[in-house]
């Protein structure tokens, strides 16, 4: 079934036409991964996507609701749709408990108690169980990243966003984060990836989108993208990419 789908998506920056009429549908568990030079309007999508940024026009479904109605409020549909960006935003001043914590009291509502069992549990998914009271500066940048995915997790979002989350980090530490991101695919978490880590694509996307100029090339199986690509934009990109 489809979890998330964007029909006919146009966004506009002043003159420069970002979104260029874009379609694209996610099923349930699945994992697609969106590669493409940098400026291409990847990102935009995907803060299209959770309302962070308002279409211009098409549509954003959500389960089959057209979650970018006036009617809904983009707050809701943020809790829905998960984001991990690729700086970390986290408070300074809270711990890492503290600061999974906070949206379940203050979004969610949730009993303090029941709220701090909720984040300890989303803290130990990402392995940082050892790590619940320490603040931001005492976390290595991988560690401060899978604190935001605990955190985004903590929400039960049905389908998370990733803005090259391992863009900001240190080699040494992008492995964590993208194990973690590993395990969440083969737990079934719906994900849609936007990354220039193309093992990590090959190794873990139910599939591949190659975006360009506000639109999608051309997109298959991560063995169809990558060793067999149908449009000469796509392999010249690939070919670059994976010399």
């Amino acid at each position: 079934m489809t979890a998330l789908s964007v029909q006919a998506l146009e966004k506009w920056y002043g003159s420069l036409h970002v979104l260029r009429g874009v379609d694209l549908d996610v099923e349930k568990r699945q994992t697609v991964c969106i590669i493409g030079p940098s400026g291409s309007g990847k990102s935009t999508l995907l803060r299209c996507t959770n309302l962070l940024v308002a279409p211009d026009a098409g549509k954003v479904l959500l389960d089959g609701v057209q979650v970018n109605d006036p009617s809904i409020r983009p707050e809701w549909v943020r809790q829905q749709v998960g984001m991990v960006f690729q700086s970390f935003h986290l408070f300074t001043h809270l711990t890492a408990l503290r600061n999974v914590t906070l949206g379940l009291l203050r979004v969610k509502k949730m009993e303090r108690t029941a709220a701090e069992s909720k984040a300890v549990r989303e803290l130990e998914r990402v392995g940082l169980g050892d790590k619940l009271h320490a603040y931001p500066a005492q976390l290595s940048g991988g560690q401060q990243q899978r604190v935001a995915i605990a955190r985004a997790l903590a929400m039960d979002p049905k389908v998370l966003l990733f803005d090259e989350p391992t863009s900001a980090l240190d080699p040494e530490f992008i492995r964590e984060v993208l194990d973690v991101m590993g395990q969440l695919a083969q737990d079934g978490m719906t994900m849609v990836v936007v990354s220039h880590e193309m093992s990590f694509a090959r190794e873990v996307a139910d599939r591949i989108v190659f975006f360009d100029q506000g639109q999608i090339v051309e997109q298959g199986t991560p063995e169809e993208i990558f060793d067999r690509p149908g449009h000469e934009r796509t392999k010249s990109f690939v070919g670059k990419i994976l010399r």
